[in-house]
């Protein structure tokens, strides 16, 4: 709590500058920290967002009253924040008004008539405009000349003291669920532990014979509960009914439930993006204590309402039905016919002391365990039935004694019985034998046990079986006992560290105990703490860390899964062999107790595991293993798996730079690039199709009459005319323009400036004949022209882009500029947005001696240095980078929004959509002779699309940080080639029979398809898949072929 201020000031610096100075220098002596305009905003930040931190931080808003405050904008801006934060306002009455005298030496200018217009407007004095919450407060008075100051200053000590504690605790709350809020409620900034429990103690604080100093904030509540559910898994206490049209009463009743401390599940803030919306709806239902329906006619004619009362009916939940309308008797279901209505038809919700809303908080109170209860046995039995009766999920020890002690309270209710199903579960859950062996078991703090709990749910829904104290410990057992016993039957241990689990003598002795049995320890790092207090054993386990900022539970528990998972074989054979030992130890070390064959193979290939895994193997099983070993299997040594790695990495090496690879490479490229996500539409564009539909229309119409160009240069001219008059950032015309405009349409693209046309340069082709240009629209100066021409992958013909040109030679007969049409756009774009461009070009010796770069961010130049290209055929020439695909819908064509040129030119598009984007004009008409569509990794796309894609990849690299495709230098790859050889060396080496081996070099290839894979989609880094594969099969292969060489011999 460090960071925060009892007080904050707010002033009129003109009335009350001085006063407020002395102020906070009395105020600090008194070793209060203050928040103060003149000490706390520094140079080059925004201060009215620092104003805003500074009022949420503070205890208390102190509020000096003169003229020149209350008729200020920026003091009733402070003052209204002050109030939607719940702050506690004090008002200190300084200047009630000002004279002529003190208004003429601020306005030496100032006539009379001004003075007049002055106090009319009632800036003169502190009363007229004042706003009407600091009017309803008592003030303290510090009027200079009239009040005593130290008087007044040790009143408002005295204040700052009362209920301090309290304060502080809103002012810390509030910080927290801001920044919950700022984080888009992640659950990660939720209060947990102890921390939880505070608030919920706070937020029960009630004063009863006097007025509060200051109320939760609905955002307290918010945070309070959600936090509440969170340590719940969710599960809530009050699920609301209603219809769209009583949203508004709905949201009511939720924020007084909440200041009640009640946990609500609604519709509008609990259901998950991209779930299923009834299935939720259902899940709200059963994971909560009681239903509460609104009851209006809109309600009771809903479908999903009716839904909802079937449903809470069918699991014989607590229905409360609120009626806030009259409605017919006959239109109520018959089974809410039966129950208490709370009556609202005349009285709107308006807090915790009115009648209706005392009645429903009393009825939610009645019974609560019972119906906790119902709700954890009912959400515990769905789960059960779901997950196809999963045995792991059955009640044991503690929580089954407590189930069927409910079930039998239960069975003697005339409301709200148990369903089947729970009585089913129950029954099955008796019938189980209690198990001799565990997957888990869990020690912690009690300090965490919110956390514990929802691991312990979590790990039994995955088919775990958990040994857990909550749950595994019946009544008046012998409490270390029953934890020793538990540890013993467990395959691992995983304890939960916190600074309460490390200080714990219960939790170091669990360990230690653990330790001596040679247990298998996994650890969870819950809450943050200095490893150096860490116990030994613990220090030594690389832990899973739940509370690093931005980790999700469900992720991190994937990985917690995946530990636990991890060598299943092997922990099996541990406990096996241990088994076998203790038996051979029992009968004096018999040699019939010892191992062979089949047996052997797996103890030793088991032994050979255990090197760097745990549990690492007790001394006797060591010696029990050394009895029964013979002659080990012969393999080649390491010194010649190492030379056969190098050898392998110099062919694959050779082979990489003879291009051999780079179609296998480009191939498996593709297939990764496939993988990556859908990102959001860049609404810096608006692409504008010459489709064939609107070009079919167009004709029919007769509009325009067919002209010599693509499309009608009157057609053109009112493309132009109706895009110009919406102010966009530029137009980019793709398609070729080489022969003079005719009429109007002449002079709009000679005065259109950000207008941008396109050349093509000429070629040659693969056969070898020269493939002649084409020019740029004659009107359009230079500077406004880019070339069209795309980068091939595919020497055939197939037109294959996943590279992007950006510079290239000129051609100065037919396209003499060295820019693209993209970077012609985006370097346009990105100097107007004040990014500054730095060529790659060297005037002097035209080759291209540095990077290029947009401000800060660099474009990675292709030189076949790094990458799955080589410069072969010279097909790096020009300034080449990586074309990064942006897909939405799993579609390239849906990066940006689209329209057809019809809609233009019909006036149907929004100026919103067109003003300060970039436009590009392009056909989409494949019959069309100037339509050119290319092969991409997602199919075929169009080239006004693909110059789109790439000046949109240079726009969010530069102003989104959107990373670019980048790749290794050489000598990286060549060490990446060499890691994974070694790595297909040593599988082939390490394993001795041929099931064992496949499986590890297919794991390992996974492995490595998944790192590259993993890279390409998250990290938009290149790392060559084929060479590194190929490098690891053959250096296998070599060694598998002198390992049987070696044992023939």
């Amino acid at each position: 709590m460090n960071s925060f201020k009892d007080a904050f000031i707010s002033y009129g610096r003109a009335d009350s500058k001085d006063f407020a100075t002395k102020l906070h220098q009395r105020l600090v002596e008194a070793d209060l920290k203050i928040w103060f305009d003149q000490n706390d905003i520094p140079l080059g930040v925004d201060f009215q967002n620092q104003i805003d931190d500074g009022i949420d931080k503070s205890d208390n808003f102190l509020f000096i009253i003169a003229p020149h405050s209350i008729n200020s904008i920026y003091c009733g801006k402070e003052i209204d924040l002050a109030l939607r934060r719940n702050k506690r306002i004090i008002p200190l009455l300084h200047v009630e008004q000002i004279t002529q005298e003190i208004w003429q030496q601020r306005n030496p200018r100032g006539e009379a008539s001004h003075w007049e217009e002055y106090k009319a407007k009632g800036s003169h004095s502190s009363f007229p405009n004042m706003h009407p919450a600091i009017g309803k407060i008592n003030w303290v008075y510090f009027r200079e000349g009239i009040d005593d100051f130290e008087k007044s200053f040790a009143g408002l000590l005295e204040l700052f003291s009362r209920h301090q504690e309290y304060v502080r605790q809103h002012t810390y709350f509030l910080a927290k669920a801001i920044e919950w809020e700022q984080k888009q409620q992640k659950s990660q900034y939720l209060l947990v532990g102890e921390e939880r429990i505070q608030a919920e103690d706070w937020l029960k604080i009630r004063f009863q014979h006097e007025q509060p100093p200051c109320e939760p904030t609905d955002l307290h509540c918010a945070l309070i509960c959600q936090s509440i559910k969170n340590a719940n898994n969710l599960m809530t206490q009050v699920f609301l009914s209603y219809s769209e049209k009583e949203r508004p009463f709905m949201e009511k009743i939720a924020k007084i439930l909440m200041r009640e401390s009640f946990t609500v599940w609604t519709n509008k803030t609990d259901i998950q993006s991209g779930s299923d919306f009834v299935e939720s709806i259902y899940r709200g239902i059963e994971e909560a204590d009681n239903l509460v329906f609104l009851m209006s006619a809109a309600s009771l004619q809903s479908e999903y309402c009716q839904m909802e009362l079937s449903h809470a009916f069918s699991l014989k939940k607590r229905v409360i039905p609120l009626s806030i309308e009259q409605v017919d008797l006959e239109q109520i279901p018959v089974e809410l016919r039966t129950l208490h209505f709370i009556d609202f038809t005349e009285q709107q919700p308006q807090g915790k002391n009115s009648a209706n809303i005392d009645q429903l908080i009393n009825i939610l109170f009645q019974d609560t365990a019972y119906y906790e209860q119902h709700k954890i046995l009912l959400v515990k039995a769905l789960k059960w039935e779901r997950q196809k009766r999963n045995s792991s999920i059955l009640l044991r020890s503690h929580n089954l004694r407590n189930a069927e002690a409910w079930l039998k309270v239960a069975k003697q209710k005339t409301q709200h019985l148990p369903i089947p199903l729970q009585v089913e579960f129950i029954t099955e859950s008796l019938k189980q034998p209690p198990e001799a062996a565990l997957d888990v078991f869990i020690s912690y703090s009690r300090a965490d046990s919110d956390f514990a709990r929802k691991l312990n749910d979590t790990l039994q829904i995955q088919n775990k079986t958990t040994w857990f104290d909550q749950e595994s410990i019946a009544s008046g057992s012998d409490f270390e006992q029953e934890i020793y016993r538990g540890i013993e039957s467990a395959n691992n241990f995983l304890f939960i560290i916190s600074p309460d689990s490390i200080s714990s003598p219960y939790c170091k002795a669990e360990v230690e105990y653990a330790m001596n049995l040679h247990k298998r320890i996994v650890t969870v790092l819950y809450r943050e703490m200095s490893i150096a207090d860490i116990h030994s054993g613990l220090a030594k386990v690389q832990w899973i860390d739940f509370c690093k900022h931005g980790a999700d539970f469900l992720t991190k528990f994937g990985e917690l899964t995946r530990t636990l998972d991890a060598d299943p074989d092997y922990v099996r054979s541990h406990t096996r062999l241990f088994l076998k030992a203790k038996e051979w130890g029992d009968r004096k070390r018999d040699d019939s107790f010892l191992l062979r064959g089949k047996d052997l193979v797996a103890s030793e290939e088991w032994l050979k595991q255990s090197v760097d895994k745990q549990p690492a193997p007790t001394t006797l099983q060591l010696e029990y293993l050394a009895a029964s070993r013979a002659l080990p299997y012969r393999k080649i040594k390491l010194r010649t798996v190492l030379l056969s790695s190098l050898v392998v990495t110099t062919v694959m090496f050779i082979a990489r730079f003879l291009g051999f690879t780079e179609p296998l490479e480009l191939a498996a490229y593709d297939q990764m690039m496939s993988l990556r996500p859908d990102e959001p539409k860049d609404e810096r564009f608006l692409m504008v199709d010459v489709d064939p539909e609107s070009l079919e229309k167009l004709n029919e119409s007769g509009r325009y009459p067919g002209g010599k160009g693509s499309i009608p240069d009157a057609a053109l001219d009112d493309l132009l005319k109706n895009l110009s008059q919406h102010q966009p950032s530029m137009i980019g015309l793709d398609f070729i323009r080489d022969f003079p405009a005719e009429d109007s349409l002449k002079q709009r693209l000679q005065q259109t400036k950000n207008f941008i046309s396109v050349c093509k340069n000429s070629y040659e082709n693969n056969r070898g004949e020269k493939i002649l240009g084409f020019k740029h629209a004659p009107e359009v100066l230079l500077e406004q022209v880019g070339f069209s021409d795309l980068v091939d992958d595919d020497a055939k013909g197939g037109r294959f882009v996943r590279r992007q040109y950006l510079m290239q030679k000129p051609d100065p007969k037919y396209c003499n500029t060295p820019e693209a049409l993209s970077l012609v756009i985006a370097r346009r774009y990105l100097q107007a947005k004040g990014q500054p461009f730095t060529s790659p070009l060297n005037p002097e010796t035209k080759a291209y001696d540095q990077p290029m770069q947009f401000g800060k961010t660099v474009i990675p130049q292709l030189l076949g240095l790094g990458g799955g290209y080589q410069d072969m055929d010279n097909q790096l020439q020009g300034y080449q980078t990586m074309l990064k695909y942006r897909t939405f819908g799993r579609d390239p064509n849906n990066f940006a929004p689209r329209v057809n040129i019809l809609a233009v030119l019909d006036n149907k598009v929004s100026a919103e959509q067109i003003r300060n984007r970039i436009v590009l004009i392009g056909f989409t008409d494949r019959q069309n002779r100037q339509a050119d569509y290319w092969s991409t990794p997602y199919g075929d796309v169009a080239g006004v699309t693909l110059h789109g894609q790439t000046i949109s990849q240079i726009l969010s690299a530069t102003l989104d940080n959107r990373s670019l495709i980048w790749w290794w230098p050489l000598g990286y790859e060549t060490i990446w080639m060499f890691g994974w050889a070694l790595v297909g060396a040593i599988v082939c080496w390490r394993f001795n029979r041929n099931l064992y081996t496949g499986i590890a070099v297919g794991f390992s290839t996974g492995n490595l398809y998944t790192i590259c894979s993993v890279i390409l989609v998250a990290q938009s880094g290149w790392i060559p898949f084929i060479p590194a594969f190929l490098a690891l099969m053959f250096a296998g292969a070599s060694v598998l072929y002198l390992t049987n060489r070696l044992r023939k011999s």
